[in-house]
């Protein structure tokens, strides 16, 4: 293994566009951009990484010295500890993998359209049934036990995912409703989540109760839906939206973005709405990001950290906030937001996201906020069809009212 060397290209759907070339040396990471890509009018970084014929040193902070874009690409979370498990199994240390080795392990499969050559992995792997589960139950033998009898499987069905929960991303035939791994030309790509350890019961059902909210409030969501196994279990999944069709956009996190260690972030909900505008060059890409601020103020989803929210770039150059997503139940011990609101962090309330909407002149901010809580307080109508545990759908609906009306 140990890669010293990486190239970095665009992947569109249609053509490959060399961007630059990673090497490491000394223990640091320099990046070099392509004489051909400085000609087009492409930014895959524009903030943190703008255009320039020097070689330049990767920030050995927040991402283990690679920018943002580049780190967007690596596993975290469910991917990265397949990788570890996989890595393990043929006999590596993953203390010894650097990120150039994990990035030349992704090669063409990272999220967005980022590719990396050499490719390390580059061995097909054939699944001829998905049984969804089966993956449950492998999942959480991962979690609980550290390994699985099926490890091959999980890696290549989730060994490039991002986010803490188990998942895979497979495709979905469109007309014999099937899983495969492979695309088709009947096939949409899809992301379906499954169960962690300490997730509530009926996860699944709230997320898709949260999808069908956030519709309503207005916010851009990629189509979702439920998928019941054999067994009668339920999953959510949800619609890629790093493609268009056949065509795949590039995915940059508000994370990578800004260079935020999302972890211990002091991003605000102020600077995502900046980035937004400076982005799409529209005013109205704010109110896109105030609006999924209000939403989970209300929704109580404190894990609304920077990597939870991202950027998509077409192969024209052209920005668009990405489709909302990770929205669900999820409270946080002291009642703290991921991302501030205004510079307040902890019980967020109407006051702070009024100030937020007029330091960015949201014309609608008082409507928008009415808006979400109003439709969060029918909370019980979105969630009453899907036979949804009784006990978690009162303490979701006791929580959203008790957060209304502070």
């Amino acid at each position: 293994m140990k890669v010293d060397k990486v190239k970095v290209s665009l992947d569109f759907g249609t053509s490959q566009i060399e961007v630059g070339t990673l090497r490491a040396q000394n223990q640091q990471i320099y990046f070099r951009f392509s004489p051909s890509f400085l000609e087009l009018n492409l930014e895959i970084s524009p903030f943190k990484l703008p255009k320039t014929k020097e070689i330049l040193l990767c920030p050995r902070d927040p991402f283990d010295g690679l920018f943002g874009v580049f780190n967007d690409s690596i596993p975290d979370g469910w991917g990265r500890l397949l990788l570890d498990r996989k890595l393990i199994e043929l006999g590596e240390n993953p203390k010894e993998i650097s990120t150039l080795d994990r990035l030349s392990f992704l090669g063409k499969n990272a999220m967005g359209a980022l590719i990396y050559e050499p490719i390390t992995n580059a061995s097909q792997h054939q699944i001829a049934a998905i049984d969804l589960d089966l993956i449950a139950k492998e999942s959480a033998l991962i979690l609980n036990e550290g390994s699985a009898h099926f490890l091959d499987e999980l890696y290549h069905l989730g060994g490039n995912s991002v986010g803490a929960r188990p998942k895979i991303i497979v495709n979905l035939d469109n007309v014999s409703k099937q899983f495969h791994l492979n695309e088709t030309k009947n096939s949409t790509p899809w992301i379906v989540k499954f169960p962690a350890l300490n997730d509530y019961q009926d996860i699944a059902k709230i997320e898709y109760a949260y999808y069908l909210m956030a519709k309503h409030c207005g916010i851009e969501m990629s189509d979702s839906q439920l998928f019941i196994s054999a067994s009668g279990k339920t999953f959510f999944g949800t619609k890629r939206f790093d493609f268009d069709g056949l065509k795949r956009l590039h995915l940059h996190s508000a994370c990578g973005l800004l260079h935020d260690n999302f972890r211990f972030s002091t991003l605000d909900y102020g600077h995502v709405m900046d980035a937004a505008n400076k982005l799409e060059n529209n005013i109205l890409a704010c109110e896109k990001v105030f609006r999924i601020a209000v939403f989970n103020v209300y929704a109580l989803n404190m894990d609304d950290h920077s990597k939870n929210i991202a950027f998509l770039m077409d192969e024209k150059g052209t920005w668009k906030l990405a489709p909302a997503f990770d929205l669900t139940f999820s409270p946080s011990p002291g009642n703290f937001q991921s991302l501030s609101v205004a510079n307040a962090y902890q019980k967020v309330n109407e006051k702070d996201l009024k100030r937020l909407g007029k330091l960015f002149q949201i014309e609608n901010c008082e409507r928008i906020i009415e808006e979400v809580k109003s439709t969060l307080a029918n909370w019980n109508d979105f969630a009453f069809d899907l036979e949804m545990n009784d006990k978690i759908q009162k303490l979701v609906y006791k929580s959203i009212q008790e957060k209304i009306k502070n």
